[in-house]
């Protein structure tokens, strides 16, 4: 994970630059505390943030060959976005797809499921552009326990990496 100071500011604070993989750049405020994990062979970007907010960001990146065809990436981009937002899992609701930028694409959607004996919700962002003829995307996922959903705390978390994520940058 590639993080820096650089001055900038996010809201009223100061915050830093956060780059995973080469493949997206985005900004957090300071006090995140980052660190890596491994799930399913893969590396992952956790971001907690800082009390009295819950919840964990986590973040994966994928660059993927476009198919055969006129559209390539930018129908690859497509097919991620709306497999991103689940059409068929009843779990997830407040479903979007819409252009994001010039050249890219933004899935969202929110998801309800049970672990360990809690039910917990889960926001889900997809940012994605063509980047050297490849589909390039960052997958984010805000999850917090649901009795935490709707405090005001978390509600301020959202609206800030709602904005830290739709102006990220894909590089």
């Amino acid at each position: 994970m590639t993080g820096g100071q650089d001055g900038q500011s996010i809201g009223n604070g100061a915050g830093h630059s956060v780059e995973w993989e080469g493949v997206v750049r985005f900004r957090l405020p300071d006090g995140w505390r980052p660190e890596v994990e491994e799930h399913e062979g893969h590396a992952v970007a956790a971001f907690h943030p800082p009390a009295p907010a819950g919840g964990v960001l986590r973040l994966v990146t994928d660059r993927v060959a476009p198919k055969d065809g006129p559209d390539g990436a930018v129908a690859v981009l497509r097919e991620m976005a709306l497999r991103f937002v689940r059409p068929d899992d009843q779990r997830a609701s407040d479903r979007i797809v819409e252009p994001w930028g010039d050249d890219g694409v933004l899935a969202q959607a929110v998801m309800m499921t049970e672990e360990d004996g809690g039910t917990d919700a889960h926001y889900l962002w997809l940012v994605g552009a063509e980047r050297d003829g490849k589909a390039a995307a960052a997958m984010f996922s805000y999850r917090l326990p649901m009795v935490m959903d709707g405090d005001e705390s978390c509600a301020g978390t959202l609206a800030l990496l709602d904005g830290a994520i739709r102006a990220a940058e894909i590089l």
